[in-house]
């Protein structure tokens, strides 16, 4: 699905790309980016551990797809409805840090879009209303 500016016929810029590979590009927006940027600049270890981590899968799920990252890593989640439209989110993990989102088509290439963040994680199972807030967004931002 592509985003076009009225009047300008090109693709509007969607969040921040993260990473960049020959299967998808990886972008955050919103909370997932706030997130995810906040953890750059501290220094403790587990923050860095976070970052590094996250990070490095990324950039693999850019280069290599989702096959390449096992459930420890980069795992499908649930579907879920919003205003009339059903996504798959689908989740980064390292850490106790989680990124969701949707893989989707942006700008004429496969692309995980990132959307909403739990920063700790504190159980197994994935919380509801995270995996709702990552579909509302997505919905919101592709609209």
């Amino acid at each position: 699905m592509k985003k076009v500016e009225p009047g300008k016929g090109r693709v509007k810029e969607i969040g921040v790309r993260k990473a960049h590979g020959e299967y998808a590009d990886v972008r955050l927006v919103g909370e997932a980016l706030e997130e995810f940027d906040a953890l750059e600049p501290k220094t403790d270890e587990k923050s860095v551990r976070k970052h590094r981590t996250v990070s490095r899968y990324f950039q693999r799920f850019a280069d290599l797809g989702p096959k390449s990252l096992d459930d420890r890593m980069f795992k499908s989640q649930s579907r879920m409805k919003s205003s009339g439209t059903e996504v798959m989110i689908h989740e980064f993990k390292a850490h106790q840090f989680r990124i969701y989102g949707v893989v989707c088509e942006y700008d004429g290439r496969r692309c995980f879009i990132g959307t909403a963040c739990d920063p700790e994680k504190k159980q197994d199972k994935a919380d509801p209303k995270k995996l709702q807030k990552a579909a509302d967004e997505y919905v919101r931002i592709m609209k």
